[in-house]
C-alpha cells in the first residue's frame, strides 16, 4: 500500500508524461509538489507550484521537503537550439536534481528515459539518454526506476511534426512488433506516469529497468 503521506516531488510536470504523474499523484499523496521554471496552474488544490531556477539548483532548499522525486524532463533538439541546450536540459538537469535530492536525503527516484539508451552510441538522442542512465545508477538511491518507453503517445501541447509522423508510422506497423521487438511499441504517457508511481512505491531495493511489457505491468498494478 502507498503511504499518502509522504510527499513525492515532480520534475517536469508541464510535459506529456509529467501532467500525467501530477494528476495521479494527487489521487494518491496529501500533497504533491511540482518543480518548473514558470507557473503552473493545476486543478487540484493538494499540488504545490515550486517555481526553480535549473541553472542554479545548487541554491534550492525545497528538496528536504519531499521523499520521493520523479523525473520527466526532456525535450528536443528544434526546441532547444542546439546540442548543447539539449543536453543541458536531458542530462545536466536531469543529474543535477538527483544529486540535490539524494543530498537533502531522498532515497527514491524514477525518471523516464527512453528505449535503445546508449552511452557509447554515435546518435545524441540515445547517447545522453544512456548517459544519464550510467551516472544515476553511480549516486547511490536504495530505488532507482528507469522508464524506458519508445513513442510516447498522448496529446502535446507543442506540435512536434516529426514525432507526429512516426506515430503514424509506428502505428501501421505495430502489429509486427513481437518478441523482442515488442519494446519498441508506442505507448500512452497515462500508463508511463502509472508504471513509474507503483514500481517507485511497491517495489523494494535495487535499479529497476522498465520497457514495454514491464511498462503495462506495473501500471497495473
Amino acid at each position: 500500500m502507498i503511504n499518502k503521506n509522504l510527499v513525492p516531488a515532480v520534475a517536469g510536470s508541464s510535459g506529456l508524461v509529467g501532467s500525467f504523474l501530477i494528476k495521479n499523484l494527487a489521487k494518491i499523496h496529501t500533497k504533491v509538489i511540482s518543480f518548473s521554471r514558470k507557473e503552473i496552474d493545476f486543478e487540484n488544490t493538494n499540488v504545490i507550484n515550486q517555481i526553480i531556477d535549473f541553472d542554479n539548483l545548487e541554491k534550492e532548499t525545497f528538496f528536504r521537503k519531499i521523499d520521493h522525486l520523479y523525473i520527466s524532463l526532456g525535450t528536443t533538439i528544434k526546441k532547444a537550439g542546439n546540442v548543447k541546450n539539449f543536453e543541458k536540459v536531458d542530462y545536466h538537469y536531469c543529474l543535477e536534481l538527483a544529486k540535490l535530492a539524494f543530498k537533502f536525503g531522498v532515497r527514491r527516484l524514477s525518471i523516464v528515459s527512453s528505449v535503445g539508451s546508449n552511452p557509447d552510441s554515435k546518435l545524441l538522442y540515445p547517447r545522453t539518454k544512456g548517459r544519464i542512465e550510467k551516472e544515476l545508477a553511480k549516486i547511490g538511491f536504495d530505488h532507482l526506476s528507469i522508464m524506458k518507453p519508445g513513442i510516447i503517445m498522448g496529446m502535446r501541447k507543442e506540435n512536434r511534426t516529426g514525432e507526429k509522423l512516426a506515430k503514424f508510422i509506428f502505428k501501421l506497423i505495430n502489429p509486427l512488433l513481437i518478441h523482442k521487438l515488442s519494446k519498441y511499441k508506442p505507448i500512452h504517457a497515462n500508463v508511463i506516469s502509472k508504471a513509474m508511481i507503483n514500481i517507485l512505491n511497491l517495489s523494494g531495493k535495487g535499479i529497476f529497468e522498465l520497457e514495454y511489457k514491464d511498462l503495462i505491468k506495473f501500471s497495473k498494478k
